[in-house]
């Protein structure tokens, strides 16, 4: 078989194939030798494939008789969504290099991959069936060291690192600031 004419015009611009490999010859001349060699590749590639079809193939036979792995029965069918899944399940996760979006995940970390979306996973069911009304949510209560409407509590400081205004804490000096922020409106306790 021949799949390309020998001879090559010299003006044609088209890909010639294994041209990359003959240089330092007139264009021509390397074009015939390319085509020559990618002819011969051709011919060993298809002899090669008839060679593959002739070899016989041997059934396999098992090892023993009995089931190698025996199937763990499942509650779920295979290929469940980890989404679906109950929250105790021990399905539940994504398994390392699974590069998709996991919710509430974000904030969980030092932990193994299965691990973190196993707990984000769990997280992130317990929040959409309180969305959907599924289960209660938990009532929120007031902490119980200042009265209700009160900014500064009397009998206590406030927490280091705050940094919002705080009156008569200008001229303070020599104590610690939890200290100095104890009644800071200087009502009478």
């Amino acid at each position: 078989k021949q799949w390309y004419q020998r001879r090559v015009v010299i003006t044609a611009g088209g890909y010639v194939p294994k041209g990359q490999h003959f240089f330092g010859q007139r264009y021509a001349q390397a074009c015939d030798n390319a085509l020559k060699s990618f002819e011969a590749d051709l011919i060993v590639k298809e002899k090669s494939e008839e060679t593959l079809k002739m070899v016989p193939r041997r059934p396999l036979t098992p090892v023993s008789k009995a089931n190698a792995y025996p199937a763990k029965p499942r509650d779920f069918q295979y290929g469940t969504s980890p989404y679906r899944l109950p929250n105790n399940h021990d399905e539940k996760y994504f398994l390392s290099g699974y590069t998709g979006f996991v919710p509430q995940a974000r904030q969980l970390l030092a932990k193994s991959y299965p691990v973190i979306t196993h707990e984000a996973l769990t997280l992130h069911q317990d929040v959409q069936d309180r969305v959907r009304g599924k289960v209660e949510a938990p009532r929120m209560t007031r902490a119980k060291t200042a009265p209700p409407g009160a900014i500064y509590a009397r009998k206590s400081g406030l927490i280091p690192n705050y940094t919002g205004h705080v009156p008569s804490m200008k001229f303070k000096y020599g104590r610690t600031y939890g200290a100095t922020t104890v009644n800071a409106l200087n009502q009478s306790i």
